[in-house]
């Protein structure tokens, strides 16, 4: 019996070896030198109840495949690419831009604990100023630096004026949520 459990563990290193490769093969020897013993000690009766395990092995196999096990059941929702565009913006983080990919909006811990004193700074208004205040000045600023109004000067000026214009409008839209 031991002669026949030696040899279907070489065929069985030998199968990992070409399937998995050697390594997986030199790894799995531990187990295969167990499982030697187990079928040198135990091999009569797996050789002569061999059809009997198969069968109840089979039958637990497919009754396990048309009946899955109950308890847990998972629901899986499909979200749109809109859901999260809106909760990243709304969070102050991440948010897809289209074609350029993902930008980041500053504060990684969102909108909820921004500190938005450099936005009334940049507005040149005051913490706390009412809505209409923010809107003209707002106003007063986009028209002073809209890059339209400088498309005949250098290129560092325009350059200039667009940083500007986008840091105007970036100050208006974060304290126009509030």
């Amino acid at each position: 019996m031991i002669e026949i459990a030696i040899g279907i563990t070489f065929v069985i290193f030998f199968l990992i070896a070409i399937i998995f490769g050697m390594n997986k093969a030199i790894s799995a020897l531990p187990v295969l030198f167990f499982m030697a013993l187990l079928l040198s000690f135990f091999g009569f009766f797996v050789i002569k109840f061999f059809p009997i395990l198969l069968i109840i092995g089979l039958i637990s196999y497919f009754r396990r495949k048309k009946n899955p096990p109950q308890g847990k059941s998972y629901y899986y929702k499909t979200y749109k690419t809109e859901d999260f565009e809106e909760f990243f913006k709304q969070a102050g983080g991440q948010h897809y831009t289209g074609g350029n990919g993902y930008s980041n909006q500053g504060n990684p811990f969102g909108g909820h604990f921004e500190d938005k004193s450099k936005y009334y700074s940049v507005l040149g208004v005051e913490k706390g100023s009412s809505k209409d205040e923010i809107k003209k000045a707002y106003r007063d600023l986009a028209k002073k630096h809209h890059p339209d109004k400088y498309v005949n000067e250098t290129q560092e000026l325009r350059d200039y004026h667009e940083k500007k214009f986008k840091e105007i409008n970036e100050a208006y839209e974060k304290l126009n949520k509030e």
